[in-house]
């Protein structure tokens, strides 16, 4: 059976296999150092002592998988503890009492959550500041002792066994399984790697990335109420000293089991093996006799061991990209070669097919940042197999503009009509279910993930495990992306390859492959030629052209005016922020296209040369930023200031 028929594994995953030899050897040494280590009682008091870092290094697992991470949960373990302590011995009921702890793990998480994503506060200041808050709670919420009084039905949560198997292992491991379904099999567990590798990129592929991460954290102050509540049964006591260096307990896990602190790599099974050698060292040192300290001593030097392993790891994939990635044959460019005249952009294309109906309709938009109008008047129109070429100096409100389309800002003013009815895109999720793709100028690739995820993200197939569980359609996934790719007549021979491991027009390809659904109605092509050589322009090129002859309206910033010539129906210019130009692309030169970029036309400059003849200059630009640029120097002679962008244009 093929990889592609089961799923494919998201992220730089390592399952840590030196780890899991490690592991055998330390059960090894200390079983024959020590004569009572070898034996089942003593395995399964391992496996119950380090239960609860099993069930809270899922949590853990999600967030750093995500590129967060939560070092109050010690404080969580201590004020849930309490709290449900307080519960049983006020109720004598079992079932108020775990309610109580879930709950409290719950609304503890959440706030952790919604301070780290709506008030953009880093992680670890966030929760380095709430872990002295819940700290300090659990004191306060127990006046510093400990609770007792608990009805037996609670304690026996803590200390039942099914056939000699303690129940908190049992729990711990039904919840692992789970958690490392979720992680590698489903849809959530996919967008999980796409936030740790570009969290960008994710949010422009229409993932909601602030709300999942909510979630994430909610998710695992839920863990730390079930950590709670199996201890504080398992103790017959509720304690605010409970948790202490337990977050260096669950962290040292998680990264010793190949979790990336930076986020975008993991695998479910290394971090169980980091959890197993946690158990086995920390019960080896007991049997040695060594004092606490030293306990803590070795799982620090575990846990820098582990970043250590994580950094050369990663420096090895990076050399590994870079050896494995050859530069693009035909990149001309960036091997200093001189610019092609513009008869390579020849197309060969005849344009049979008429402009259909309005496809995109912008009246009026408008958005500023602060006190800066970015875009003034966005008002210009796409009309079904069109392609529209939307140009301007830098500082104009392209960007601006197109991300208004694509969902990623809202307009302060003006309306977006799509097919006729005027559309209210809350984000990139909803541009793309009405319809629009972009290829923003950074790409929106997630590095960490494969050719075929990176196709499929924010709109992947599903199927029914067994009938029942949803789960990732990743044999589905590859196939779409085989056959779009093949359309654009691109041949990847590893759709799980990461991106990050692919040459720069490879990625461009991807990322364009990924805009070209069936269904598109709109395409965006925000400087899709930038860097590449002529033969992967021309592909570029052939592409935008292709989409329109297929029936969609195509939208194609440049700031290369042969390729807009090459490939254009309709011009727009934008300059300082509103729309100076709109019209077909033989009714304009290229001299005054490039007098109305500049801001000349006004003037009454005098013609310059034809900047546009066969042997002309590269009139490629760096894109513009979102801040709207100042006019050019007013007191600047107009030659000077032609003189001007013909060697920024270089």
């Amino acid at each position: 059976m093929s990889i592609t028929s089961r799923y494919l594994p998201p992220g730089e995953s390592s399952r840590r296999s030196g780890l899991v030899l490690l592991c055998v050897v330390l059960v090894g040494y200390f079983g024959l150092s020590y004569d009572n280590f070898f034996t089942v009682s003593n395995g399964l008091t391992i496996l119950l002592n380090v239960s609860a870092i099993a069930i809270a290094a899922i949590g853990a697992m999600f967030l750093l998988v995500s590129g967060n991470v939560d070092l109050s949960i010690g404080g969580q373990y201590a004020l849930i503890s309490v709290i449900t302590a307080q519960f049983a011995r006020e109720s004598g009921n079992a079932a108020v009492a775990v309610t109580a702890g879930l709950l409290t793990g719950l609304v503890l998480g959440t706030v952790n959550g919604i301070l780290v994503k709506y008030m953009k506060i880093s992680p670890l200041i966030v929760t380095l500041g709430t872990m002295a808050i819940f700290k300090g709670m659990a004191y306060l919420v127990s006046e510093g002792r400990s609770v007792f009084g608990f009805p037996a039905e609670f304690i026996f949560l803590g200390r039942a066994r099914i056939n000699e198997v303690p129940l908190p292992v049992i729990v711990a491991a039904v919840l692992f399984v789970i958690g490392g379904f979720v992680l590698l099999r489903t849809r959530i567990g996919l967008r999980m790697f796409a936030i740790g590798g570009n969290a960008n990129a994710a949010r422009l592929n229409g993932v909601d990335v602030d709300w999942l991460v909510v979630r994430l954290y909610a998710l695992n102050g839920l863990l730390m109420g079930v950590v709670a509540v199996l201890t504080t049964a398992r103790l017959g006591s509720g304690t605010p000293q409970i948790g202490t260096a337990f977050e260096l307990d669950v962290l040292t896990a998680v990264i010793l089991g190949g979790v990336g602190f930076a986020g975008g790599s993991g695998h479910p099974v290394g971090v169980f093996a980091g959890v197993a050698t946690i158990g086995i060292l920390s019960s080896g040192l007991i049997f040695a006799g060594l004092e606490d300290w030293w306990q803590q001593i070795s799982k620090g030097a575990v846990l820098l061991l582990a970043l250590a392993a994580d950094q050369f790891a990663e420096y090895r994939r990076s050399r590994a990209a870079r050896r494995e990635v050859p530069p693009d044959a035909d990149d001309q460019r960036s091997a200093g070669a001189p610019t092609a005249p513009v008869d390579e952009y020849d197309l060969g294309i005849v344009r049979t097919r008429p402009p259909g109906e309005v496809v995109l309709a912008c009246r009026g938009l408008a958005r500023r940042f602060g006190s800066v109008f970015a875009l003034r008047d966005g008002t210009f129109s796409v009309r079904a197999g069109e392609v529209v070429c939307l140009l301007g100096d830098n500082g104009a409100g392209k960007s601006t503009l197109i991300k208004l389309v694509s969902g990623v800002y809202r307009p302060d003013a003006g309306t977006i009509e799509i097919n006729g009815s005027v559309a209210q895109l809350a984000g990139p999720a909803d541009a793309r279910r009405a319809g629009i793709e972009t290829v923003h100028q950074d790409l929106a690739v997630c590095p960490n993930l494969g050719v075929a995820h990176n196709l499929v993200l924010g709109d992947e197939p599903s199927r029914r495990l067994l009938g029942i569980l949803p789960v990732r359609d990743d044999a589905a996934a590859v196939e779409r992306a085989r056959t779009r790719l093949a359309s654009l007549g691109i041949t990847l021979p590893d759709m799980n390859r990461s991106i990050g491991r692919l040459s720069g027009g490879q990625r461009q390809s991807v990322a364009i492959a990924r805009a070209m659904k069936d269904d598109v109605r709109l395409v965006i092509l925000d400087e899709p030629t930038a860097a590449l050589g002529v033969t992967q322009t021309r592909n570029v090129l052939r592409i935008a052209r292709r989409a329109a002859e297929n029936g969609a309206g195509v939208i194609l910033i440049s700031h290369d005016i042969r390729t807009v010539f090459a490939v254009a129906d309709r011009i727009v210019v934008l300059r300082l922020g509103a729309v100076v130009f709109d019209g077909p692309v033989d009714t304009i030169t290229h001299t005054r296209l490039l007098h109305l970029m500049a801001g000349l036309e006004a003037t009454g400059a005098p013609a310059g040369p034809d900047l546009g003849a066969p042997a002309g200059p590269d009139l490629g630009a760096p894109a513009d930023p979102d801040a709207a640029a100042g006019p050019a120097d007013p007191d600047a002679p107009a030659g000077d200031r032609l003189d001007l962008m013909e060697g920024k244009s270089r």
